[in-house]
Formats: structure tokens, sequence, C-alpha cells
């Protein structure tokens, strides 16, 4: 995209310099020209002067030229400051010291509890998986938090 707008960049004067020849056929072209400033500036709006290598690595459209992108942006940024606060939340809530908020790509995120804290699990904590050496959990918050996460994965770029 910023290769295209270096190229459309180069209209203006292109065409300028059509505008002095003798040839008809060349006027022709001159009036004829489209300077595609509407492209040039949709690029400029929307990509980032510097974008990352590949789509995958995201990076690449402008803060502040879609809300929804913003929004997903934040959610990836945002996301790990949230599972941070959702893990010292719940282990003041909860009194379970070693309670940790992780993930993994089969299960998701979850919240995972050794066994020899199981008996001060609230009700609120759904099982998601049970291992050698505890439990893993969601909740509904954390559901959230998965869901704005994973659709920025999805979507953002």
């Amino acid at each position: 995209m910023l290769s295209l707008k270096s190229s459309v960049q180069k209209i203006p004067e292109l065409k300028n310099m059509l505008s002095d020849v003798d040839s008809k056929l060349l006027k022709e072209i001159y009036q004829n020209m489209d300077e595609l400033k509407d492209i040039y500036e949709l690029i400029e709006r929307a990509i980032i002067e510097e974008p990352g290598i590949t789509i995958t690595e995201g990076n690449i459209i402008k803060k502040g030229y879609d809300e929804e992108v913003d929004r997903l942006k934040a959610a990836s940024t945002d996301g790990k400051t949230w599972l941070i606060n959702l893990e010292a939340k719940e282990k003041e809530e909860t009194g379970i010291k070693n309670l940790k908020v992780g993930f993994n790509k089969v299960f998701g995120y979850y919240i995972e509890v050794t066994k020899s804290n199981l008996k001060l699990v609230p009700d609120r904590f759904v099982r998601k998986q049970t291992l050698t050496n505890g439990e893993r959990y969601i909740t509904e918050e954390l559901k959230k938090i998965e869901s704005a996460i994973l659709r920025f994965r999805g979507k953002a770029s």
C-alpha cells in the first residue's frame, strides 16, 4: 500500500509534464489523467508509515482511522493489564495466594488453582480442566476478557 501511495504521489508531477506537449495524443492523456488523490489520501489516513513486515504482525492501521480497530488494538495491549489485574483481584477475593491466570492454545484463558487450595474456590468459578496438581477454571469476567483479546487477534492488523 505504501508503494502504491508513493507511485500515486508522482502522478501530479507526471501530469504537469504533459501539460506543455504538442502531441494530440499526449494532450488527450493529460486531460483525462486521474491524479488518484482520493487513493493517496485514503492510504495516507489509514496506513502507518512504518508498518509491520507481515500482515500477521499487525501494526498496519493508523490509530484513529477506524474506531473498531482502535478498540481491538486496545484489547490486545490492555488485555495483558486486564489479566494481571484480574489475577491480583481473584487472589485477594479468594485468599488463594498461588492462583494463576494463564493461557494455552487448546483451552484458552483459565484460572489455575492447586489441589491444596480447591476448598477456597468460589462457586462462580466454572471448572474447565482437571490437572494432576490442580484444576483450571473460567469466570464470566475472564470470558469477557478472553473474547475481547481473541477478537483482536482475529480481526486487527
